[in-house]
């Protein structure tokens, strides 16, 4: 195996820097029946744009997933889409000052969100919350 970070490790710690995400317990591939989050990889074409000269630009696309209370409670729903909302404001806030995830072996050029966070799933106690990202990279 290549002694480089899988690029799922740095988004995790990427992510694990956003200073308003609860808990900061991030799994990868995991959710459990609790309030947590996760990172999950989303099955897309590697190759984000090819060049005449044979170079290209590569996409890792993931979701970030978790589960949050959810009662149908006006307030809950807010604070829940909220802490999306905000999630987004921040990958944006990050390319502007060209924060990205620190990635061996590749040049990040920036995170996308390609879908608004969005309750995804609901069970008794507990909303199931994602949004869908890209990092690009070469």
């Amino acid at each position: 195996m290549p002694d480089n970070k899988p690029i799922i490790e740095s988004i995790r710690d990427y992510i694990l820097s956003c200073d308003f995400l609860k808990e900061g317990k991030v799994n990868i591939d995991y959710l459990p029946d609790e309030m947590a989050y996760s990172i999950d990889p989303v099955g897309a074409d590697p190759v984000y744009k090819k060049y005449t000269d044979g170079s290209c630009l590569k996409q890792f696309q993931f979701s970030l997933t978790s589960k949050e209370a959810y009662d149908g409670d006006a307030r809950t729903g807010i604070a829940n889409s909220g802490f999306y909302q905000f999630f987004e404001e921040w990958i944006e806030g990050n390319n502007m000052k060209d924060i990205y995830p620190e990635l061996e072996g590749h040049q990040p050029i920036r995170v996308d969100v390609l879908q608004s966070g969005y309750l995804f799933a609901a069970e008794a106690d507990l909303g199931r919350y994602q949004i869908i990202c890209r990092l690009i990279y070469e």
